[in-house]
């Protein structure tokens, strides 16, 4: 451990020059959020460098009671080796022949009885000398195998007594080489963005993290402060990730698959909702986040929910066709919105905090004003619905919505062409809005032939693309450009995703996926670490 440590130290002392460095107010965001996560994975990184020595230091005794264990092994494996009856056998074979041949003697020489009796009396006194020798012989390798189990049953006992700390010596170990490896990777980020800060280029995604879980994946986003990534999973719990330790800490409260949360501007509270038509406030920076108010919301699922910009409120929409307005302070009910007549998929408030929107399985949507909590006006996105003559029923629903960083318009995702309600078949589409008329500007597909809903939708922070994530038997994402119809780039992914999210940073993005992970890429530029690590690996 000693030398790959020395190692790490003299990387980290060479290369976090200007770490302790204070962020300029108006530098750029990609720089800002870089320099902040090479500062923390520097600290981590120090920290589990001594955590990794004092693991060694606990280790070595208990390695050296392993070594000098199995060094005792195998001299009493040696042992019962050569205590076998090397020198009792050939003697006693020697007698059994001779025991033989005196026999065939006397039956040939019955005329020389007692000559015969002599000779066998002779050969019966040295097989029972032979016999004597071996079961000394015998005796001797009992005991040499009784030593040999008794070094067997210490050498276990020692290899279980040293395997914790030996394990969390190669654990400690193991994470500190991983996070030496993010620091180099985080360092040469801030030197990187110090000379050009880049902008997020779709063409240049490739994967730097994926998060490995053991169910399909709902729903994602990074905190505001960039430092978690939450994702919501199958198995009813929300889960907290710090994904440069890449350490996992489940959030248990729900009963039922949690689709959508938001945060509160204070930068401490999460706000999440579920199938089984709760919601419940979070505390996200504590170490281990448990329910702290629990509100029954809608009879039925839970399927959207959204935080006004000034953290005053909480709208929420299900399959109960309403929409509800909740204080985010206290829990409390303000105002029950109906309108709607089949469920509600999705809701998000504007930029400016004066108004949200709400959309339903068919496509419409509601403006409504924040305060008054009237109804403003309807916009259309029926194109993302259809009726299936065969089975009978509709498929389509505003799935994902987001409004463009300056406000002046919206998008909608979800299929329109539907063939096949059961099955899910259609075309992804992304219906933009101009927020002001509220007229339909754009419908949105892929250029290459895609099959399913765009299940997630998110718009770039520069306002200059859209990027959706879905897909039916395979899964992929599209970027477009907002007033271009056909996407400019297409991406595969390795499965169905279900929710996008970009860091706050604008060059990394979230994919929650179906195969159970979800999968950070990266839209800027590659680094030479990571040319390096890819040779390497």
């Amino acid at each position: 451990i000693q030398r790959p440590i020395t190692c790490v130290l003299v990387i980290l002392i060479g290369l976090s020059y200007d770490l302790g460095r204070s962020v300029v107010a108006d530098e750029p965001a990609v720089l800002k959020f870089a320099r902040r996560e090479a500062k923390k994975v520097n600290e981590r990184t120090k920290l589990l460098i001594a955590q990794a020595r004092q693991a060694a230091v606990d280790a070595a005794p208990a390695e050296q009671s392993v070594a000098d264990a199995q060094a005792a092994k195998s001299a009493a494996e040696h042992s019962a080796a050569t205590a076998a009856v090397q020198e009792g056998q050939p003697a006693k074979a020697a007698a059994d022949q001779a025991l033989v041949d005196a026999r065939n003697l006397v039956r040939r020489l019955e005329a020389e009885l007692l000559a015969s009796q002599r000779i066998l009396t002779i050969v019966n006194i040295a097989a029972k000398d032979a016999e004597g020798k071996l079961a000394a012989q015998v005796e001797q390798k009992k005991k040499a195998d009784s030593e040999n189990a008794a070094a067997e049953e210490n050498l276990t006992e020692k290899t279980a007594a040293a395997k914790p700390l030996i394990g969390a010596k190669l654990a400690a170990e193991n994470a500190a080489t991983h996070s030496r490896q993010l620091a180099k990777i985080a360092i040469e980020r801030v030197a990187a963005f110090e000379k050009t800060p880049p902008t997020a280029d779709p063409q240049l995604i490739r994967e730097v993290m994926k998060l490995k879980h053991d169910c399909p994946m709902w729903s994602c986003r990074f905190d505001d402060s960039g430092n978690y990534l939450f994702a919501g999973a199958h198995d009813n719990f929300v889960h907290r990730w710090d994904f440069l330790a890449d350490s996992r800490t489940p959030m248990e409260g729900h009963h039922s698959w949690v689709r959508r949360f938001d945060f509160h501007p204070d930068g401490k509270t999460l706000i999440t909702g579920a199938y089984e038509g709760r919601l419940i406030w979070w505390n996200l920076l504590s170490q281990t986040p448990t329910p702290q108010r629990t509100v029954d919301a809608h009879q039925g699922f839970v399927r959207a929910i959204t935080i006004s910009p000034d953290g005053k409120y909480v709208v929420t929409g299900g399959n109960d066709n309403m929409v509800k307005v909740w204080s985010a302070i206290d829990g409390s009910l303000i105002q029950e919105l109906s309108g709607h007549a089949r469920h509600i998929y999705n809701v998000a408030f504007h930029p400016d905090g004066e108004h949200f929107v709400s959309g339903d399985l068919t496509g419409v949507l509601k403006q409504w004003q924040v305060g008054t909590w009237n109804q403003v006006r309807d916009l259309d996105a029926g194109v993302l619905v259809g009726w299936d003559e065969k089975f009978q029923a509709d498929c389509g629903g505003i799935r994902g919505m987001d409004f463009s960083p300056d406000g002046q318009s919206l998008a909608v995702a979800g299929i329109s062409e539907v063939t096949n309600a059961f099955a899910g078949d259609g075309k992804p589409t992304v219906v933009v809005f101009d927020w002001e008329t509220g007229q339909r500007l754009h419908v949105l597909t892929p250029k290459t032939n895609s099959n399913g809903a765009c299940w997630g939708m998110r718009w770039h922070r520069s306002g200059e693309f859209i990027v959706g994530a879905g897909g039916g038997s395979t899964g992929s994402l599209w970027f477009w450009k907002p007033n271009e119809e056909n996407s400019f780039f297409d991406f595969k992914t390795p499965s169905v995703p279900f929710d996008v999210a970009f860091h706050p940073d604008g060059l990394r993005l979230a994919v929650a996926l179906y195969d159970q992970t979800v999968r950070i890429y990266d839209l800027g530029p590659k680094l030479k670490t990571e040319t390096d690590t890819e040779a390497g690996s």
